[in-house]
This record gives C-alpha cells, sequence and structure tokens, in this order.
C-alpha cells in the first residue's frame, strides 16, 4: 500500500508524427501492474501488426518505485525503450504505460535520430495525456448493530468511505475502503455513532 498521492493517467491518449517518412504512433495509459502493462502493449500491438516496431515503456507502480519494464522490438538495442522509461520516470506519474509503434518509411535514422524521434513521440503524447489523482486507501471490516446503518452510511459519504461489500446476518458487516487521511480518525467516529457497539478491524497491506 502506498502512503503518498500521485497522479496516473485518466484515460488513453495517442499522438502521431512524421520524421523522414517513418510514421511514430505513441499512446500512453494507464497500468497499474505488470499484467496490466503486458495486456496493454498486446492491445496496441494488435491494432497494429504489421507495424515495423511496437517499442514500450513503463512503469506499473507508484512514482520511484522498480516495477518497470522496456523492450526495443526490434530497433537498435538503447534507442527506444530504454530512453523513453528514463522519460516515464522522470514524468512525475504513475501507474503508466506507453508504446510508441513506428511504420518505417524507407529512411533510416541512426542510433541518435532514432532516440529523438521515440523520445519525441513519447514527450508529445505526455503533453496531451489526461491525468486524475491516485488516492491511497486502507481496506477495513466493520461490524455493527443494524439500528446504526443508516447514520454509518451517512458518515461514509460524508468521509469518501467506499463500501465494497455487505453481508447481513446476527449483525451487519462492511468490507470498506477508507483514504488514508480519514482512516485515522474514522474508528474513534464509528465509535461515537455506535456507542462502543461496533468493531472496526483495518486489513494489512499486501
Amino acid at each position: 500500500m502506498e502512503d503518498v498521492s500521485y497522479q496516473v493517467p485518466a484515460g488513453v491518449s495517442t499522438a502521431q508524427r512524421i520524421i523522414k517518412k517513418s510514421r511514430f504512433i505513441a499512446t500512453v495509459g494507464r497500468a497499474g501492474t505488470r499484467g496490466e502493462a503486458e495486456d496493454f502493449i498486446g492491445s496496441v500491438r494488435a491494432l497494429h501488426p504489421t507495424a515495423s516496431h511496437n517499442c514500450y515503456a513503463f512503469l506499473a507502480c507508484a512514482p520511484g518505485g522498480t516495477d518497470i519494464g522496456f523492450g526495443d522490438d526490434g530497433e537498435v538495442s538503447g534507442t527506444a525503450g530504454r530512453p523513453m522509461m528514463t522519460l516515464l520516470e522522470h514524468s512525475g506519474i504513475g501507474e503508466i504505460a506507453v508504446v510508441v509503434t513506428r511504420y518505417f518509411g524507407g529512411i533510416k535514422l541512426g542510433p541518435g535520430g532514432l532516440l529523438r524521434a521515440y523520445t519525441e513521440s513519447l514527450r508529445a503524447t505526455l503533453g496531451e495525456l489526461e491525468l486524475e489523482d491516485h488516492v491511497p486507501v486502507r481496506a477495513g471490516h466493520l461490524v455493527f448493530s443494524y439500528a446504526h446503518e443508516n447514520s454509518i452510511r451517512i458518515l461514509f459519504e460524508k468521509s469518501g468511505v467506499t463500501i465494497t461489500s455487505v453481508e447481513r446476518g446476527e449483525d451487519v458487516h462492511f468490507d470498506l475502503t477508507a483514504p488514508l487521511g480519514v482512516a485515522a480518525s474514522l474508528e474513534e467516529k464509528v465509535a461515537s455513532l455506535t456507542r462502543g457497539k461496533s468493531r472496526l478491524v483495518w486489513k494489512q497491506a499486501d
């Protein structure tokens, strides 16, 4: 569980550039895990099955994290994936993946030209990318009596707490997620509402 907020892609952004007759298409989206990054890369490749190259980079974690990956997909080693990875690492954006697709136009660019083409394509797309805040949350389980359900739901709505599942038996059971800034005081507020007749247990982070 991360304990700081950071920005992530709010959707998918695409930008295209023509450089010495080669067409470069940069596609950027969100990838919170390595599996999601691999799925994103695969989906872009599927859109461009006849492309000369589909080079990629991803940061499937918070900024500064180590769950990263990149590849040159047949381009000169070090001219595509690694430079794009460096750009992502310095962008301050988390959970992000990029694929830059190249359709070769017949003119070789050389290592320096390739590096500039891939990084400039990514930079242009990042400039158009819409972002949203990733707010870290804490997961918990709350048990309380039926008499307090309405007041607890009102408290949760005001506090930004999300109820992820509900079970009913002798008591009401809520699985929930709460923003970290709220979680610290939530137990006290719930105890006050229920006059101590509730139990809130926070789950350990994976």
